[in-house]
């Protein structure tokens, strides 16, 4: 027989035998995890999803996700919280982010009670959104902003200046004047259409802002672990070990030493014994 066959009856062996035994080591587990379980407070977790809009490379995403759970926006959650002897250090351990699919990042919240994980994560996903549309603002460059603003009033007193020009030229019929109204209409439509093309391009150089998904669902049930797989794990831990301690003892005792064990070993009756001087 190979040792996983005799290992799997040692066991079935084991399981018949010592049944009881096993029982009341699982029922312990099971109250040692119900125990714990009351050291432990309950959790509960929940989320708040956050939209990015426009293109955003992954390792962007990743930032905003790292953003998110910043020092500052963290602070700036508890200072908006208030909740009696939690700071941003302690809420720091409590929040997570992650960027999701669809340009999406995902903030997670975990506090004592259902209300408290929602109001966490709505909280920081709206300081998050703040803090980023902060950023966003802090580097542009507010001449840059003005540029397009003053092409465009350039654009509006040259256009006017081109019709008080093909005013002048009148409406004589001459070669020169016709020629002169033709490439003054032909400047005043190219300043148009530069105008044109300046008011699409102009809002896709500023991303638009980040939008919170709606508020976070108020989680139902407890996060992991929770009391009922404290104690399950609870007993399996006391019965697994239970069943390792009886294989290493029996692994130990292995030798037939007595005649009581060959007959048990082999399952029929001793016809003899001999004498072993010294044994």
């Amino acid at each position: 027989m190979s040792e996983d066959t005799i290992r799997l009856v040692t066991i079935g062996r084991i399981l018949r035998r010592r049944g009881r035994f096993l029982t009341i080591l699982a029922v312990a587990g099971a109250l040692v995890g119900h125990g714990t379980s009351l050291l432990l407070p309950p959790r509960y977790t929940t989320s708040a999803s956050v939209l990015l809009p426009g293109a955003w490379e992954e390792r962007e995403l990743l930032t905003q996700a790292e953003i998110a759970t910043s020092s500052v926006v963290v602070d700036r959650a508890a200072t908006s919280l208030r909740w009696a002897g939690v700071d941003g250090a302690e809420l720091r351990d409590r929040v997570t982010a992650e960027a999701a699919d669809g340009n999406i990042i995902k903030i997670s919240g975990t506090a004592d009670t259902p209300e408290r994980a929602q109001r966490l994560s709505d909280t920081v996903a709206d300081q998050f959104v703040i803090f980023a549309a902060q950023i966003m603002g802090a580097h542009r460059d507010p001449a840059a902003a003005k540029r397009p603003e003053e092409l465009r009033q350039l654009v509006s007193r040259s256009t006017r200046r081109i019709d008080e020009l093909a005013d002048e030229a009148g409406q004589g019929k001459s070669v020169e004047s016709v020629q002169t109204r033709t490439e003054l209409s032909k400047l005043r439509t190219t300043l148009q259409e530069a105008v044109d093309k300046l008011e699409q391009a102009g809002p896709a150089k500023d991303r638009p802002d980040m939008v919170v998904m709606g508020p976070a669902a108020r989680p139902a049930g407890e996060a992991p672990p929770t009391r009922v797989q404290l104690m399950v794990a609870g007993a399996l831990l006391f019965a697994l070990l239970a069943v390792v301690c009886h294989l290493a003892a029996a692994r130990v005792g292995r030798r037939l030493r007595t005649g009581a064990d060959v007959t048990a070993a082999l399952g029929s009756p001793l016809l003899g014994s001999v004498d072993v001087p010294g044994g």
